[in-house]
């Protein structure tokens, strides 16, 4: 009996904790949609990254990417406007949640840049880019620290506001 309680406790945490990050939360809020897709990079997956030897040979790329858990990146290569828009809204929705660390909107471009953090630690790391009605979403899920924000930030050339 004690078994089956644990085995049933743990699969509602499982549950519980994969229906935090945005993408699902993105994807759950809509229906089945064909001009998205979605790619996840598991725990599992990130551990044979660390296994590389570029990123063994670079001590602050094993240092960041060690502390993360997991990757999502959704995209469309349609439609991004409005796929952008939904996805501002569940952000509003959540605004308790997810605070906004970067942004930028040009004439054909917006990027948004949210972390959710847990006692100060940044814990998850959303982007969301609209560009030329093409739009993607990336999710790390994990302890980041400023440092890799910063190196993400510095690579989409988004301004801090």
């Amino acid at each position: 009996m004690k078994r089956v309680l644990l085995t049933g406790w743990i699969m509602f945490i499982s549950l519980a904790v994969s229906a935090q990050d945005f993408v699902t939360r993105f994807l759950d809020k809509r229906e089945p949609d064909a001009h998205l897709i979605c790619v996840s990079v598991s725990p599992k997956m990130m551990q044979e990254v660390l296994k590389i030897d570029v990123v063994e040979e670079n001590n602050d790329l094993l240092d960041m990417i060690s502390n993360l858990k997991s990757m999502q990146m959704l995209t469309s290569e349609v439609e991004g406007a409005k796929y952008f828009k939904e996805a501002l809204g569940i952000l509003d929705k959540n605004s308790e949640r997810f605070k906004i660390f970067g942004s930028y909107d040009g004439n054909s471009e917006n990027y948004r840049i949210m972390v959710r953090k847990r006692k100060n630690e940044i814990v998850e790391l959303v982007m969301l880019v609209n560009d030329n009605n093409k739009f993607v979403v990336i999710n790390f899920t994990g302890n980041m620290n400023d440092k890799f924000i910063s190196r993400v930030v510095d690579s989409m050339k988004i301004k801090r506001s």
